[in-house]
């Protein structure tokens, strides 16, 4: 199979080298069977991303000389920009599927891009695969208070079906690039499944589209503290709000006739604001406001009982705060204050 691995990167000068490093281990650049190309795509970087990409890259050539590898550098900032260039630009035509990664991430396992990449091939009618996002602190031993409820935080984030996390997510190619992502998106993860799993909202959503690899993790750095924590929770929120908006835009589009990937590429090119503008014009409640509160409780019921008990107080506590954001976050999305 041919790949391409787009790597996200905005002001990740401290941890660019080692998520190259990290991916630099992995067996599918071992494999004959593969043929793969790196791409890294710092997008408005104020500090040395590019540089620590490049001299990194140079280290990845000696150990994969077969792999095409290069950094494909941008001067406007934003993941849905980046996205973009990658996906229908950087990547080369031929690619079979592209893997999406962010810059901050280090593999568990070695095999873990060889068992998503399988997993894809083994599933014919999936259009993406996955692998379990897992935060950094579960690979420490001792574990303080406030790790153990982040870590029984995460568990009920990862309960029930697999869903797309945009640090890690192998897609097929042509069903990815049937579409563009929206300028000034916040998630885009919530945006890309929701674009795979109903063919750009022409088909009600088929989740069997979407696998998991077995045997495959990938760690991010946990949010600590509470202002960060809030700040994380606030972008997911307003995010989730804007892709209810636009969805709800696109599926007009479409019962118009019109191809969903085509007005957004129009979009984005007449105004790359668009996003913003129609969540300043939208004067309704918080769009899926009683979903994300009540969601920590729904997910409670898909763990087995042990877990379930250790995680009530973290699901009480979760819908509590989730209150709290959604209050900001409804002003957050009436002025169109998307980027803080």
């Amino acid at each position: 199979m041919k790949i391409a691995i787009g790597i996200m990167a905005y002001n990740e000068e401290r941890n660019i080298a080692a998520t190259v490093r990290s991916l630099a281990g992995q067996t599918i650049f071992e494999s004959p069977a593969h043929e793969v190309a790196v791409h890294v795509v710092p997008n408005g970087c104020r500090d040395a991303t590019a540089e620590r990409a490049r001299e990194a890259l140079e280290e990845f050539r000696r150990q994969h000389p077969r792999a095409r590898c290069e950094v494909n550098e941008l001067a406007q900032a934003g993941k849905a920009n980046a996205w973009n260039h990658f996906v229908h630009g950087f990547s080369a035509p031929e690619c079979e599927a592209l893997l999406l990664l962010d810059a901050d991430i280090q593999f568990g396992e070695r095999e873990c891009i060889q068992r998503v990449v399988e997993c894809l091939e083994a599933n014919p009618r999936a259009v993406v695969a996955v692998d379990l996002p897992l935060k950094d602190i579960t690979a420490k031993k001792d574990l303080s208070l406030r790790e153990k409820m982040s870590v029984s935080a995460s568990e009920l984030q990862v309960a029930g079906a697999p869903k797309i996390a945009g640090s890690l997510y192998l897609a097929r190619s042509a069903a990815i690039r049937s579409f563009w992502m929206p300028l000034g998106l916040i998630v885009e993860d919530g945006f890309v499944k929701a674009m795979l799993l109903t063919d750009s909202f022409r088909k009600p959503e088929d989740t069997s589209l979407i696998v998991r690899a077995a045997g495959a993790t990938h760690y991010f750095e946990a949010v600590t503290g509470l202002a960060a924590w809030f700040r994380h929770e606030r972008r997911l929120v307003n995010g989730t709000a804007v892709n209810i908006l636009v969805f709800a835009f696109l599926r007009k589009c479409v019962e118009e006739g019109k191809i969903p990937g085509d007005v957004i590429r129009a979009r984005n090119e007449e105004n790359p604001g668009w996003v913003s503008d129609m969540a300043r014009d939208y004067r309704g409640a918080l769009p899926g406001a009683g979903e994300l509160i009540s969601e920590p409780l729904r997910k409670l019921s898909r763990l087995p009982g042990a877990k379930r008990v250790l995680a009530l107080p973290i699901a009480l506590l979760r819908s509590a705060l989730n209150i709290a954001v959604c209050v900001v976050c409804q002003q957050d999305v009436r002025a169109g204050r998307l980027r803080w």
